[in-house]
């Protein structure tokens, strides 16, 4: 069965340079986690719209933007993201 690995604090090789102190998520996913919305992009093999996002500890993920915005994701107002 295959695991996969995330970053985790305590695992900092491989967590993203981009987890550091001052991090504040955007977006509120559906079951609850915080993620911080870093770029749309594209995908080399179709050409189809992608979210780039990451989480607290720097693992960052990939979906496609028509996922990304089809309501999982809840954009956070300034004050919720502080608190």
């Amino acid at each position: 069965m295959f695991r996969r690995k995330t970053a985790t604090a305590e695992d900092p090789v491989q967590a993203s340079p981009l987890a550091r102190a001052g991090w504040q998520p955007t977006h509120k996913h559906r079951k609850g986690g915080l993620y911080r919305l870093l770029s749309y992009g594209t995908y080399e093999a179709d050409m189809s719209p992608v979210a780039l996002y990451d989480d607290a500890v720097g693992t960052i993920w990939v979906r496609s933007k028509a996922e990304f915005d089809d309501g999982r994701f809840t954009p956070l107002k300034q004050a919720d993201a502080d608190s």
